[in-house]
């Protein structure tokens, strides 16, 4: 997982998160947003409470969702567009999810690929 733009890193509450110097564009220097690997859903918390907890982990706890990492790497790579086609919300303003069907960006308006395709071939 070495030469990502991110870090996998380990919080005592949230598990195994990502931290994405591009997610954090946008948002006030005191917050911070996490992709939470459990939910698989990019999150805003406050900064000085979030970051006090967040460590290296384990690495075999940090094994177990190198699935995950490998969507949300996908899903970075794969985004073309910076703004959801759907609602034109930039994806650096908003906590989205990853859809795991598809492994694209899923909107907070709920547009991801696989909706796009459907409602393209309506």
């Amino acid at each position: 997982m070495s030469g990502d733009p991110f870090q996998v890193r380990f919080h005592s509450k949230l598990g195994v998160v990502i931290y994405d110097p591009l997610a954090q564009m946008g948002i006030a220097k005191e917050q911070m947003r996490l992709f939470k690997i459990t939910s698989m859903s990019m999150t805003t918390f406050r900064r000085d409470i979030v970051s006090k907890d967040l460590g290296a982990g384990e690495p075999d706890v940090v094994e177990e969702s190198a699935q995950a990492v490998d969507a949300y790497r996908t899903a970075r790579a794969a985004k073309l567009k910076p703004y959801c086609t759907g609602c034109r919300r930039h994806f650096g303003s908003v906590d989205f999810s990853i859809c795991m069907d598809c492994t694209a960006v899923r909107c907070t308006c709920g547009l991801c690929a696989c909706v796009a395709r459907k409602k393209k071939a309506a």
